[in-house]
């Protein structure tokens, strides 16, 4: 008998109800496939940039790194210390990011491999302590997520992605590694008497879930590119307390809202690709200036010796690329514990079209003229209007 779970319902959810869902979702995921479809060079390189960034903040978050997002900057830049570990935390963060990097650097849609390349060798990731047995997991979840959505890909009847969603369910669900560990008990004496407290389980890595599942997707016909999706796969839709039909609701949920992410990445990136476009085209195909600002833009700031690492240039070069940035009005430098960063600058108003406020202004003559036509026309208003 299965065990009682006070947020069980008395019932499932109507067909209805599900299909309603499931039909929002598989919209979302045509409307960001033709989005995909239609990037230019420069905002693939964008979205890449904007796109592994958030992958691997989800993944930290995920893994239970409450202050991954707060301190990914500096750490990416080598100035602070990784996010803080806790007992929930079955690895140390700079397993989770090289276990991605890597598996990303070799990705088969060659902007995003390209990209995860570039921020490798840009990253200066640094451990807080030696690597042990537990980090290596992360390359063994990977390959364990890999397997099992090939698994729930297979034999795809439909053109959409929920039938080979509620199998990868099924599968993390009976797996060992992805299925959800119950609660723990701890009692301990206060004030004489003995108290027992619910204590948050480990987290399972089901970011490596979200690192492949794009191939439950192209399995299926429903999309040309196996992108990650972060946050799509969630300890939620796995509680076994729920019925079927509300597992495949909270799965279609969470599979939509990491769809909407990627959506407002590519709106990001085109806007951005817009505006280095408008900014650095008088610049030599060569120049590394837009290459630096897709990285600054979409992903962290840089210091100088990142530049060097991850773009060929010498150190005399990061100062000229630094400076065409800047006087472009695209970057500014700044003084983070002791070491000098370029970060992204994106002006406003030079991407909008200007407002009344921003419109040059008249001069006195021509407003004196303005003024005298609308009196006038005031003036023939009211004749008419008398006449009436």
């Amino acid at each position: 008998m299965e065990r009682f779970h006070p947020l069980a319902a008395d019932a499932d959810i109507s067909p209805e109800d599900l299909a309603l869902t499931q039909a929002e979702c598989a919209l979302a995921l045509g409307r960001l496939d033709g989005l995909l479809v239609g990037l230019s060079a420069s905002e693939e390189r964008l979205f890449c940039a904007g796109l592994l960034r958030a992958v691997l903040l989800s993944a930290l978050a995920q893994a239970g790194f409450a202050d991954a997002e707060l301190r990914f900057n500096a750490w990416f830049a080598g100035i602070d210390r990784a996010p803080q570990e806790t007992p929930l935390t079955p690895c140390s963060a700079y397993a989770v990011v090289r276990a991605l990097l890597g598996e990303f650097g070799l990705h088969p849609w060659e902007p995003l491999a390209e990209a995860a390349r570039t921020i490798a060798l840009a990253a200066r990731f640094s451990a807080d302590r030696p690597m042990q047995a537990e980090d290596a997991d992360t390359g063994e979840a990977i390959v364990r997520a890999t397997e099992l959505t090939s698994q729930a890909g297979i034999s795809s009847d439909t053109a959409l992605p929920f039938s080979g969603l509620a199998r990868l369910h099924a599968l993390l669900h009976q797996d060992p590694l992805f299925a959800p560990v119950e609660r723990g008990l701890r009692t301990f004496s206060l004030g004489g008497r003995d108290v027992t407290i619910e204590q948050a389980a480990p987290r399972t890595p089901l970011w490596a879930v979200d690192a492949v599942l794009g191939r439950v997707m192209t399995e299926c016909g429903a999309w040309q590119l196996s992108l990650p999706c972060p946050g799509a796969i969630t300890a939620e839709a796995l509680q076994p307390h729920l019925w079927p039909g509300e597992g495949a609701m909270v799965a279609a949920r969470s599979l939509q809202g990491s769809l909407a992410r990627l959506a407002g990445l590519i709106k990001d990136a085109r806007a951005r690709a817009a505006l280095m476009d408008a900014h650095l085209r008088h610049l030599r195909s060569s120049a590394r200036a837009p290459q630096v600002w897709t990285v600054l833009a979409g992903f962290a700031p840089l210091g100088l010796d990142q530049m060097t690492s991850a773009f060929g240039v010498s150190r005399r070069g990061t100062y000229a690329v630094g400076d065409a940035l800047i006087s472009a009005g695209l970057a500014r430098r700044e003084i983070v514990k002791g070491k000098v960063l370029l970060a992204a600058e994106e002006p406003i108003p030079s991407r909008l079209s200007p407002s009344l406020d921003q419109a040059p202004a008249l001069s006195r003559p021509a407003l004196a003229e303005f003024d005298a036509a609308m009196a006038e026309i005031d003036r023939l208003l009211v004749r008419s209007s008398g006449q009436i």
